[in-house]
């Protein structure tokens, strides 16, 4: 997938919530998730990765945590039906919102 194909906001939310449904103790920094956890192939912008992630914290998706390290990173705090319904949204109701 070529930069000008990256996935919409909608899309970057499904897979992220795919991804903690799959991987329910996964933690890591901003630049962590953009590089390990999509699919190869899959272009995400930074900032538009950042507009995802502050949308699932404002939706009580995810948490951020500060490291010893100083560094924010980000895990699952919901349950797995919300996740589901994220991941499984195809423009639906449940992703209406997002970002």
């Amino acid at each position: 997938m070529a930069m000008d194909d990256a996935p919409d906001p909608h899309t970057l939310v499904r897979i992220l919530a795919s991804y903690l449904r799959n991987n329910p103790m996964a933690r890591d920094s901003a630049e962590g998730i953009h590089r390990w956890w999509f699919s190869e192939g899959i272009a995400v912008r930074a900032d538009e990765l950042d507009k995802a992630l502050r949308w699932m914290k404002h939706n009580g998706l995810i948490e951020e945590t500060v490291a010893a390290d100083g560094r924010v990173r980000y895990g699952r705090c919901c349950s797995d039906a919300r996740l589901d319904a994220l991941s499984r949204a195809d423009n639906g109701t449940a992703a209406a919102d997002a970002p």
